[in-house]
């Protein structure tokens, strides 16, 4: 029997590629997409079980529910992880609103997307299948100059746990994971942003993220994967609907 394939959006970023590398670990076949095809190559490169990387822009629907279909022709879709992401801090009145939308097409219009582009050809495969979609603790508790990231985030929550009700009848799941403080470089941008925004120092910015987890770590981008490969183990199969956060104990402060 062929490995089952995990489609993985937003591969190139470092929680994406670090989602390739964890399924390939775990047996599976990884389809890896993202709007940058090196950086989509990159992220399966090496791996085993004949992984397929293509550009696709999660902004453009047609373009996602194209290669699904050409994805669904290679095998079985077992799993689909969106990972894309932009970031943005800001005062509510200082809004850019070209970088407000550009987040929202990503952020919260690519899920979308995404779904209605595989939900159709996976209902469509047996057995079963998983959908992990990656919120944030700012999609579980609001901070201050981010209101446009934290309502992109909370809105991912409540579109898994709609979908995941809609689609138990075709056998799909759908969870949620919420990182904190991953060590990527993009939070490396958002510690930037912050100090700017607050007119704070960016390396004490930075320390105080270090430190805003019980375990006075960061998160790492493979902790992230383990969650998002164990979310969609076929024994977990009464799991829907459900939001796990990894987070190195933030949400515990």
């Amino acid at each position: 029997m062929s490995a089952p394939i995990a489609v993985v959006l937003g591969a190139g970023g470092a929680i994406g590629t670090a989602c390739c590398r964890a399924f390939a670990d775990a047996g599976w076949r990884v389809a890896a997409g993202d709007i940058r095809l090196a950086e989509a190559r990159r992220a399966i490169d090496g791996l085993a079980h004949a992984p397929v990387a293509a550009d696709v822009d999660v902004t453009d629907p047609g373009a996602l529910a194209d290669w699904a279909r050409a994805i669904a022709a290679l095998g079985r879709i077992a799993a689909l992880v969106f990972a894309p992401g932009v970031v943005m801090t800001s005062a509510i009145e200082r809004t850019d609103w070209a970088r407000y939308r550009r987040l929202m097409a990503v952020n919260l219009d690519g899920a979308f997307h995404a779904a209605a582009a595989f939900v159709p050809v996976m209902r469509d495969q047996e057995p079963a299948a998983s959908i992990v979609l990656l919120s944030s603790t700012a999609g579980r508790r609001g901070e201050a100059g981010a209101s446009q990231y934290c309502a992109s985030k909370f809105a991912i929550i409540g579109l898994g746990e709609s979908l995941a009700a809609e689609l138990v009848p075709a056998r799909i799941r759908v969870n949620m994971i919420c990182p904190g403080n991953v060590d990527t470089p993009m939070l490396r941008q958002v510690a930037d942003e912050i100090a700017a925004y607050r007119g704070l120092d960016p390396a004490a910015v930075w320390d105080g993220m270090i430190r805003s987890g019980a375990a006075i770590r960061l998160v790492q981008p493979a902790e992230v994967a383990a969650a998002c490969v164990w979310l969609c183990d076929a024994r977990l199969s009464a799991t829907t609907g459900a939001t796990l956060t990894v987070d190195a104990g933030a949400m515990l402060s």
